[in-house]
């Protein structure tokens, strides 16, 4: 063989070998690249998903945000409502106490008013306590006591009695404002006008 056909073995040789090893690292490079491209979609999949849920989150923070605070101002108009109902018959109830408290019969009220509280102080000075406009029966209440004077109490509005007894620690309320404000209370509890 000559050196020649020796020589051109060798370099096919050689050539074979580089073009093997050429299609080696082709396919390495190649799979290399695939399996970054894949790790990038795999990535990105995830930063994508990952920023669909905190977008997901924040639109379904805002919208619990917002329903509460219509919900919130809501219940607002309703108690505003509630409370303005509330208001209007207890004006009504006060319209009439007042028709009332210009009666025959509020005159006797106010005395038996004083003879129960007068059954329960019994001998012991008492202070009687009444609207100024009232302070025309003054002297009809305190005849039903054994020991009382009779003074203004600016705190009643509406009418009724109010007697002191320091002897014994107790103040008897029997005013139209104490039970109108007890009845307020009730009808809060009693009307179905609840704000829930």
């Amino acid at each position: 063989m000559n050196e020649t056909t020796k020589e051109s073995k060798f370099l096919d040789a050689i050539n074979q070998y580089a073009e093997k090893q050429k299609t080696i690292i082709n396919n390495e490079v190649e799979a290399y690249k695939a399996q970054k491209i894949e790790q990038a979609t795999e990535s990105g999949l995830k930063d994508a998903y990952e920023l669909i849920q905190r977008d997901i989150a924040e639109h379904k923070t805002a919208i619990i945000t917002e329903y509460a605070q219509k919900e919130y101002a809501l219940r607002r108009e309703l108690y505003d409502e509630r409370k303005h109902i509330a208001d209007m018959v207890f004006d009504e109830v006060r319209e009439k106490l007042a028709e009332y408290t210009g009666s025959p019969a509020y005159r006797s009220a106010l005395i038996g008013s004083a003879k129960e509280a007068a059954s329960i102080c019994g001998d012991y000075p008492c202070r009687i306590m009444l609207r100024a406009a009232d302070m025309i029966y003054a002297d009809d209440i305190i005849t039903v006591f054994k020991d009382a004077e009779a003074c203004e109490d600016s705190s009643i509005v509406i009418g009724g009695v109010k007697v002191l007894c320091e002897s014994r620690s107790m103040l008897l309320d029997d005013t139209l404002d104490t039970k109108l404000d007890a009845q307020r209370v009730r009808f809060a509890e009693t009307s179905g006008l609840k704000v829930v």
